[in-house]
């Protein structure tokens, strides 16, 4: 009888959705390396935004746009280094995704992309010795340690950047081997770029790959590379916009379709308070730190207000996503912010090719 009468007292109490979410969080933070538990993940339901708009809930969404989300909340696997074959497969992609950068430039620019060029965002340097490979006469790779470690759950800390930097020196080191390229190649350095402190009028090309919309400043950040850049000198970049259906990435896609910029931000926070209690530092802070807002006519503006001429601007985009791109959900964008549109929506990927006069 007694222990009847226990497990109708917690049945209850577990009715209680607070009480319910903060049983939850207990039992996560004392399961460190199990990847996080969510709501979402064990039914739907509808989360109804300030405005009073509900907005039904599919548990398998974030699951199809980021099938590998969980890693990200698994303090383990995120501080896990990647296996050789990881690296490799990292190559393959690096390897492509060079030639392309290298064929758009050049139907842009009618020049290839060569010379002295930097990589902004580099992480383990596999683009960086791609272009090695193909003869540039000299690469830089820059990225910011801290970006890597705001992304893990628990609050980050220096001891925590300075042990990334070195994990990063040592991770370039085994794709360096992978890539089959000679020590010195190419160069590493911890460089912020919208404060960059690399010379001036010194580069022929700056890319980046996936990295242009976790920029904070993308303002600034294009008018340093019109400084580094030499007259004549190229940009190219390719990335995965905020405003996309998995432009969230891992920690801030919802559980409906373009959830993450549908909600402003009061309410995304409630979001994760409410459905993912789990998950609200670590997706809170990679939501504020970690993605800029850069709509496409943002680009537009930033590109031009650095003195670059704007050569060409490729959404490349899933039509696939059209049945979903409900005029609902464009008016819930554009409430939030209003320089988004269905483009940006529907732009899975944008490529970038300017030029400095």
């Amino acid at each position: 009888m007694i222990k009847r009468a226990i497990r109708a007292v917690v049945h209850r109490l577990l009715g209680i959705d607070r009480v319910r979410w903060l049983v939850q969080a207990e039992l996560a933070a004392r399961r460190p390396a199990a990847p996080a538990p969510s709501r979402s993940d064990v039914g739907g339901g509808v989360f109804t935004d300030r405005t009073g708009v509900g907005h039904p809930l599919d548990p398998e969404l974030r699951g199809r746009f980021k099938p590998q989300w969980r890693t990200m909340c698994d303090p383990v696997a995120v501080a896990s280094p990647p296996s050789d074959e990881v690296l490799a497969g990292r190559a393959r992609k690096a390897a492509s995704s060079v030639a392309e950068a290298g064929r758009l430039v050049a139907a842009a620019t009618g020049r290839p992309l060569d010379g002295r060029i930097l990589e902004i965002g580099c992480y383990d340097g596999g683009a960086a010795f791609q272009f090695a490979l193909a003869g540039a006469t000299e690469v830089v790779g820059s990225d910011l340690a801290r970006y890597y470690v705001v992304q893990r759950p628990g609050e980050p800390t220096a001891e925590d950047v300075a042990a990334q930097e070195v994990a990063l020196a040592e991770l370039r080191e085994r794709a360096r081997l992978v890539a089959g390229v000679g020590q010195g190649q190419v160069t590493f350095v911890e460089d912020d770029i919208t404060a960059s402190r690399l010379e001036p009028a010194s580069f022929d090309a700056i890319v980046s790959f996936e990295v242009l919309e976790h920029i904070a400043r993308p303002d600034a950040a294009f008018a340093a590379m019109a400084r580094l850049l030499k007259p004549g000198g190229v940009v190219y970049h390719d990335y995965n916009p905020f405003f996309s259906v998995n432009g969230g990435h891992s920690l801030c896609t919802l559980d409906f379709p373009w959830g993450h910029a549908r909600l402003d931000p009061a309410d995304f926070e409630r979001y994760l308070r409410e459905i993912r209690p789990s998950e609200v530092d670590q997706g809170l802070r990679f939501y504020r730190e970690s993605l800029n807002r850069m709509a496409l006519a943002d680009l537009r503006r930033a590109v031009g207000s650095a003195g670059l001429d704007l050569l060409a601007l490729i959404p490349w985009t899933d039509r696939t996503l059209v049945p979903s791109l409900t005029p609902e959900a464009v008016a819930d964008v554009r409430r939030v912010y209003p320089a988004a549109g269905a483009e940006d929506l529907l732009a899975t990927f944008v490529s970038v090719v300017a030029r400095r006069p």
